[in-house]
């Protein structure tokens, strides 16, 4: 294989224009995106970590939409809602691809351990979904994983592309179709489908008093919408969407443009172009939402301005990182992003555990006391922890301890945490120092 296939697990044509770029700066590229994704991802999730369901799509729920709380409500929705979950599932998808680019000594195929390792995600995601948070979104990243991207990986990226585009269809019919639900519904059925989104003030307070109460009122609570996420939620939402963008990453990986392979060129015009296609889809479509007050069933069509305009931004963000990272790939902001991102699985899972023990009642009972301006700053917070624990836990470590954990489970052996200490042989060697990494 050429030096591109070993970071893609593809080949490809060769480069007509050579790039500066070292081996080693294009694998740290998708740890930096998947760590600006998983930071990115939190100033979204807070939002239903320190108030109830509703006030997550609905600012006008409990919050007074107004002043600094609505301003963090439009920056977030501009910049994170939906994107950041787009990049992160773009760098899932290429996961497949940077998985079945490893030699095989014979012990256990590729497609053996990728269906291992994501049953074990999969029961992760169980857990954290069940126990931890109600937002788990592991579970619907191994169902993927175990639906298709395994094999959609051997597809050229052209096709890769068109199937992409057909799962953002169906799921944007999707949307369509509950609207058009809604108006055969009967005014009884209107009315408790609604509440979900525009609860009345004794169904908020109902809920506040569920999370400051203790953990078994709060589990019991979240499991039946712990498995409606799972189950109807998914099929109805993150099998297109966020699937359609793990498809449209295998495609990307290909073209080699998550890795920081193409030239600065190219990725300053991406990011001009998903910007100013994407940016004013979704600011029109805030606009709108606020003029029907975010009312079912207006918003279940108006949403398609996001639902679509995200999948530009988020190409956009993709754009301007990789273009900052090839100017300076040796910034210490890079190093310590690239951390995150390694340790991504890690620390998704933290994230949940300091949120829910900042917010809910065994924790500091902070639920529903927080507006939009003031979660931010519980965002910051936690940012600023994980950019500084990140790295350092990686210069004594070679895996976070969740990634460490999950590599044990999937390889049936226990390797060796600490730096400097020789890992055994494994059925699969990986391709590239960070191969392992990438997939996880």
């Amino acid at each position: 294989m050429n030096e591109e296939a070993v970071v893609t697990g593809v080949e490809a044509p060769p480069d007509p224009n050579p790039l500066p770029v070292r081996e080693q700066e294009r694998i740290a590229a998708l740890d930096v995106l998947r760590g600006v994704a998983l930071l990115g991802i939190l100033a979204m999730n807070i939002r239903s970590f320190a108030a109830p369901f509703a006030a997550y799509i609905n600012p006008l729920a409990m919050y007074e939409y107004a002043g600094a709380s609505r301003a963090a409500y439009w920056a977030t929705t501009l910049v994170f809602d939906t994107k950041m979950m787009s990049i992160f599932s773009m760098l899932f998808g290429a996961g497949a691809i940077i998985y079945s680019g490893k030699t095989s000594d014979g012990k256990i195929s590729a497609t053996r351990l990728w269906y291992r390792r994501n049953l074990w995600l999969l029961i992760i995601g169980l857990i954290h979904a069940y126990l931890i948070w109600v937002g788990d979104i592991l579970v619907v990243y191994s169902l993927c994983a175990f639906f298709f991207l395994w094999w959609t990986r051997n597809l050229p990226a052209w096709v890769l592309v068109l199937l992409a585009t057909v799962m953002f269809a169906v799921g944007g019919l999707m949307m369509i179709g509950e609207a058009a639900a809604f108006e055969m519904l009967s005014a009884e059925e209107r009315t408790e489908e609604a509440s979900q989104w525009q609860p009345t003030h004794a169904e908020v307070d109902e809920e506040i008093e569920i999370y400051r109460d203790g953990y078994l009122g709060i589990a019991a609570h979240r499991a039946p919408a712990a498995l409606y996420i799972q189950t109807v939620y998914f099929v109805a939402f993150f099998l297109w969407r966020s699937g359609g963008m793990m498809v449209l990453g295998q495609a990307l990986m290909k073209w080699r443009v998550l890795t920081g392979a193409r030239s600065s060129g190219f990725y300053m015009a991406l990011a001009l172009s998903g910007y100013l296609v994407g940016l004013p889809l979704v600011w029109i479509g805030m606009q709108r939402l606020e003029a029907v007050r975010f009312a079912v069933p207006e918003r279940y069509t108006l949403d398609l301005y996001n639902y679509f305009g995200s999948i530009a931004v988020a190409l956009g963000h993709v754009g301007l990182l990789l273009w900052l990272f090839r100017a300076r790939p040796t910034s210490i902001w890079f190093d310590r992003l690239a951390a995150v991102g390694r340790m991504a699985l890690t620390n998704y899972l933290m994230q949940s555990v300091i949120c829910t023990t900042l917010f809910y009642g065994y924790g500091f009972n902070l639920f529903g006391r927080l507006d939009y301006a003031w979660q931010l700053v519980v965002v910051a917070a936690v940012w600023a922890i994980q950019l500084v624990a990140s790295p350092w836990w990686l210069r004594h470590f070679q895996f976070g301890p969740v990634e460490w954990l999950w590599r044990w489970l999937t390889y049936g052996q226990r390797p060796p945490l600490r730096r400097g200490v020789r890992a055994p042989d494994l059925p699969l060697a990986p391709l590239a120092a960070q191969a392992d990494v990438e997939s996880n």
